[in-house]
């Protein structure tokens, strides 16, 4: 909605810029942007009908910087002159539950005409073009009022009878647009005892239309049924401002304040005089909704320590009336505004949300721990995304070709009984045929490096038993890890074997060992099992072609169970060496079957306390060359301490692992 600023000066004072007023009207919960010539462009969020109008933006305005809202009690005293209406109009509403209240007012000897420039102008910069005076008077409240109404010629309603009344099934009606509708019984019409002369709430019909000869005005205005509303304008296609605003609920007493001004209006600028009284058909009085507000409950909600009178002037601002704790709901709100929660939210949005602090919700229940192994999973999902590595989630559901592709075993997989296709058939037993219909995907779409990893549950079959669940961490990796295409390095085992060591090392694992492995899913020579805990290395070619990817692929799968009893819960720091290392290198050829973990454990044992860390630095064929770094706690090392525990050494690795020093 367009809203002038100088229009809206005339109902509150604004002593801001514009674009501060289109901020704080944003802040307040109106997402609003400022236009050229200061007119701000307000989206009103489907809840909010009190905001279809000029006065509403001005409420919420002046609540939101705390002045007051300029308002005036008219009455029409001018221009009424001795003639009742009553003797010239009638009004019958055979429906009072879609028309709850009619008012009709009778202007008479109406000059139709061009309205003032004044008018014209507001009526442009709200995005509506002036018509004549009498018609644009209407726009012109519907505008500020947010209380749609229309003028008839009281000259084309036939024994100026008005009717109220459902509409005939199949009646048609040509409304103003030049446009004929088909009418079904559950809608609203207008109309007089011949035909219909508007249809209710949306559009007049042409039939009655305010032309250049037009002399006596009859001016609706009223209250009708919003789902009614809606469902006409919805039927019909003919969506109005008259309808966006009836059909989100208007407000009871301004149907009353808006005829009379628009009666006054009309006499003024086309020099006619009002028939004395007015037509009010009404259903009943209508009392407001009164709420019980409890000022704990807000601070409670809101996590705020807002004053008793905080609370009180910001609904009262807003136009509530509260008396101790009881508040009254005024008619403009009434569509939105039902239990205490939305009290709630009218004192958060205009207090300012920015005012209330950002705190974790407490979930926790009593006798409820925190899900540790929850908490564990979180905290690797971090580590791996630190090494480089994208989480990815994939179904639990997969499909017979999945297993054939990767050779698994489809003996134990859980069947699904009513599976939706073949492809999402059976449960997962592992979560490597996801991931590696991830790095098919991506091939395909021309993305060569992929590097992704899944945290998630697999099933297994058991015999009359519910199937065994087993959370596993899966990673595949392919192509090169570094971002700059200068760098020619590609994925590996190693590479994927050092993220395992990063792994490890932050969970404070440390008695882990890589064994040989005779798992298909593993290319000769390429790859371990860890022992306990899983398998890394590089796929198998012929899997590997089964997924039509052209580089290698390096993988690991993980058992969470037995990573999570491996990992220290609680770590310890200490200090930084005071010492010097000092470390000597040992090349070797190691007889067929002699592992590097045996090597290294071969290595550590010899050595004793002085060995701070054993690695593998390099390999040619069949020579082997690993470093030993010697470092005491107590004392710097001499070269004779030294050369004695490395003499040690290297007399284990001969006598034990028949190795031969080069």
């Amino acid at each position: 909605m367009k809203v002038p600023i100088e229009w809206l000066k005339d109902l509150v004072d604004i002593k801001i810029k514009p674009e501060q007023l289109a901020r704080l009207l944003t802040m307040g919960g109106l997402e609003t942007v400022l236009e050229a010539d200061n007119v701000l462009e307000i989206d009103i969020i489907p809840n909010r009908a009190d905001c279809w109008s000029i006065r509403g933006i001005a409420r919420e305005v002046a609540a939101l910087t705390k002045t007051k809202l300029k308002t005036k009690n008219f009455k029409l005293k001018t221009n009424e002159i001795s003639k009742n209406i009553k003797n010239e109009v009638t009004v019958e509403v055979r429906d009072k539950k879609l028309c709850p209240r009619y008012m009709a007012r009778a202007i008479e000897n109406v000059e139709i005409k061009n309205s003032p420039e004044w008018l014209k102008k507001r009526l442009e910069q709200a995005g509506l073009r002036s018509i004549n005076n009498v018609v644009d008077v209407t726009n012109y409240l519907l505008l500020e009022l947010g209380q749609p109404m229309h003028a008839f010629d009281a000259d084309l309603i036939t024994e100026r009878k008005i009717i109220v009344r459902r509409a005939n099934a199949k009646e048609k009606v040509t409304t103003l647009d030049d446009k004929t509708h088909e009418l079904d019984k559950d809608m609203l019409v207008i109309s007089d005892p011949n035909s219909a002369i508007a249809v209710a709430g949306v559009m007049g019909a042409g039939n009655t239309e305010v032309n250049p000869k037009t002399k006596t005005i009859i001016l609706e205005s009223a209250y009708f049924d919003p789902i009614s509303i809606h469902k006409t304008s919805k039927s019909l296609k003919l969506r109005t401002d008259s309808s966006i605003r009836f059909e989100h609920g208007v407000d009871w007493q301004v149907v009353k304040e808006a005829v009379d001004r628009g009666a006054a209006m009309i006499a003024e600028l086309g020099q006619g005089t009002v028939l004395k009284g007015k037509v009010d058909v009404k259903a009943g009085a209508k009392k407001p909704k009164v709420i019980k507000l409890r000022p704990a409950r807000v601070n409670q909600i809101l996590g705020t320590n807002i004053s008793n009178t905080q609370m009180i002037n910001i609904l009262k601002g807003l136009g509530f009336k509260v008396s101790g704790t009881q508040v009254a709901v005024p008619f403009f709100r009434a569509a939105d505004v039902y239990r205490e929660i939305d009290l709630i939210e009218e004192i958060a949005r205009i207090y300012g949300y920015h005012k209330i602090e950002a705190t974790m919700p407490n979930t926790s229940f009593p006798d409820k721990e925190v899900d540790q192994q929850d908490l564990f999973r979180n905290n690797l999902r971090q580590i791996l995304a630190g090494c480089g590595l994208n989480e990815a989630q994939t179904y639990s559901m997969i499909g017979p070709a999945d297993f054939e592709k990767t050779a698994l075993p489809q003996d134990k997989a859980v069947k699904i009984a009513n599976p939706m296709n073949i492809e999402e058939s059976l449960m997962r037993t592992s979560l490597l045929p996801g991931l590696l219909n991830v790095v098919e995907h991506n091939h395909n779409r021309q993305m060569e490096n992929v590097f992704v990893f899944e945290i998630g549950k697999v099933f297994e079959s058991a015999a009359q038993k519910l199937p065994a669940e087993k959370w596993l961490l899966t990673a595949a990796v392919t192509g090169s890890p570094f971002i700059s295409p200068i760098d020619k390095g590609e994925a590996d085992y190693f590479f994927l074997k050092g993220i395992l060591y990063n792994l490890f090392s932050a969970l404070g694992i440390s008695n882990y060992r890589f064994i040989d492995t005779t798992s298909h899913l593993i290319q000769p020579g390429q790859g371990a099992e860890i022992a306990g805990l899983g398998f890394v290395g590089a796929l198998h070619p012929d899997i590997v072609a089964n997924y039509k990817v052209n580089k290698p692929v390096f993988f690991f799968e993980i058992d969470l169970h037995e990573l999570i009893a491996l990992a220290k819960k609680e770590r310890r720091y200490k200090s930084l060496p005071k010492y010097p290392y000092v470390y000597r290198d040992i090349a070797m050829f190691a007889p067929k079957g002699i592992g590097n973990q045996m090597i290294i454990s071969a290595i550590k044992e010899a050595a004793g306390h002085l060995a701070a860390d054993v690695f593998l630095f390099d390999k040619y064929k069949d020579s082997l060359a690993y470093r030993v770094i010697y470092r005491s706690a107590k004392d710097t090392l001499t070269d004779t301490e030294v050369n004695s525990h490395h003499h040690q050494v290297i007399a284990a690795l001969v006598s034990k692992l028949n190795v031969r020093i080069r």
